[in-house]
């Protein structure tokens, strides 16, 4: 036996992913990684007793050369006399119809096909190629991007996928093995442009980064691996722990409404309230795709360690969180009569401030940020950091073309704001206790809409 396929068994065995007459699924887009799949398990066949598939997307990005690999890997099955499951996608018709990432959406249509066709063949594992190269340039991409993870855990060994489970039997080896045995058994294989360029961040690491790396360290793959596995088995534990405090701790009122108390959270270590908070996440949002960055979580965090006052905080996809002193409501419908508190403007993520507003203060006057309205203003340090608060008697705030200051309760008067209304309406206002304006109303002479020399830039979405 290939010294190869005794060191991907010895994975395979180690890790029990597979058992004696397991039906098995394999992906094989065409390239050395999945060709090396297809051709690893016919030799293994005899040995666990399985009962092989190959399948096979055509993601319609490359015309002809794209088919083409269709063909080949249809061939490569029949050869080797195991069933082959073909189909082509319609990739890019949705990109048109939808736009989006197109990496993103090729993901989807590919696993919707595998899925399918897992569970009209009843398949019980989906077996990938990923590879332990792969899994450096994911630690170091996580590393790069900053992760949400509580640990880096990496690529998974196995999860549940469809019907069964997806494997990835080859994290024990490395790109160069893979080609070595590719050769060694006279197989030839596609090759996808696309890899080459560096477009994508995947693409530079591999082409740049991972030579450095095995510069200073030859086994750096094994290093990694070591590291990653010694993670993942601490992150399953950890994720055990954190369920069962998330069953305690969190009451479910709908699937878009969750109940927790703030002081027994803040007796949880900081490791698990972390995960308790993904776990609620996950529920809340059903996409994967949602942007969720660290410092959303730590604004979360925080609130939800916090008894004293009121907090609200504007989720994405216009969902929020809403404390009343030490009951936290995570929900798709703000609270509107919570009665404005003081709160510091954070840099960088949305505050819901009151009066259904949101609003987002950022240095990156580059940064794309969906909003309503987009306000330029030059701000020094001993203005910040800026905060909200409600209406006090003697407010006042001066406005562009005006040479004195107009009373807040005037300019209350004048747009007919209930009073109601003004008892909750967000007044924006400096570390100097200057008020900067009255959100969604009117912004004081500072403010632009063009940019010229301004430092910061401040988003404002009403819901």
């Amino acid at each position: 036996m290939h010294p190869f396929i005794i060191k991907v068994k010895k994975y395979i065995d180690k890790y029990q992913l597979i058992q004696s007459g397991d039906r098995l699924l394999l992906a094989c887009s065409g390239g050395a990684d999945s060709i090396a799949v297809v051709l690893l398990f016919h030799e293994l066949k005899e040995i666990y007793n399985l009962q092989l598939g190959i399948v096979h997307t055509d993601h319609q990005l490359r015309g002809a050369e794209s088919a083409e690999d269709m063909q080949f890997v249809e061939q490569v099955a029949t050869r080797l006399d195991v069933p082959f499951y073909g189909t082509t996608l319609e990739v890019p018709s949705r990109m048109e119809a939808e736009g989006g990432n197109v990496q993103v959406i090729c993901r989807e249509e590919r696993y919707a096909y595998f899925d399918t066709v897992m569970k009209q063949e009843h398949f019980d594992k989906l077996v990938l190629g990923h590879h332990a190269d792969d899994q450096i340039e994911t630690i170091i991409m996580s590393l790069v991007r900053g992760s949400l993870a509580s640990s880096l855990t990496g690529i998974p060994i196995t999860r549940p996928f469809s019907n069964g489970s997806i494997i990835r039997p080859f994290l024990c080896v490395t790109k160069e093995e893979i080609l070595d045995f590719v050769q060694f058994k006279e197989q030839s294989f596609r090759h996808d442009p696309s890899n080459d360029k560096h477009t994508y961040t995947r693409n530079r690491l591999r082409h740049t980064v991972l030579p450095l790396l095995r510069q200073e360290n030859l086994h750096v793959a094994d290093s990694i691996r070591t590291f990653v596995e010694k993670q993942q088995q601490d992150d399953t534990f950890l994720q055990t722990l954190a369920k069962e405090k998330f069953d305690q701790l969190v009451t479910v009122k709908s699937k878009s409404s969750f109940f927790m108390d703030t002081k027994q959270f803040s007796e949880v270590p900081v490791a698990l309230q972390r995960r308790v908070i993904l776990i609620l996440l996950k529920y809340l949002y059903d996409s994967s795709n949602t942007l969720l960055n660290n410092r959303l979580i730590e604004s979360i965090l925080t609130a939800c360690n916090e008894q004293d006052g009121n907090a609200v905080i504007h989720l994405p996809k216009d969902f929020f969180l809403i404390r009343h002193y030490s009951q936290v409501q995570f929900s798709s419908k703000p609270l509107q009569s919570l009665p404005i508190q003081s709160q510091i403007i954070d840099e960088d993520c949305w505050r819901a401030v009151g009066a259904g507003y949101s609003i987002y203060l950022t240095r990156n006057l580059n940064e794309q940020v969906p909003s309503d309205e987009k306000w330029f203003i030059q701000l020094e340090n001993d203005s910040l950091p800026l905060f909200v608060r409600p209406k006090m008697e003697g407010d006042r705030i001066h406005l562009k073309g005006m040479s004195t200051q107009k009373k807040v309760s005037r300019l209350f008067i004048d747009e007919k704001i209930s009073t109601e209304e003004r008892l909750v309406w967000p007044i924006l206002v400096s570390a100097k206790n200057d008020i900067m304006a009255v959100i969604g109303l009117r912004y004081g002479s500072q403010f632009e809409k063009n940019r010229n020399a301004q430092n910061f830039v401040l988003h404002v979405k009403s819901y």
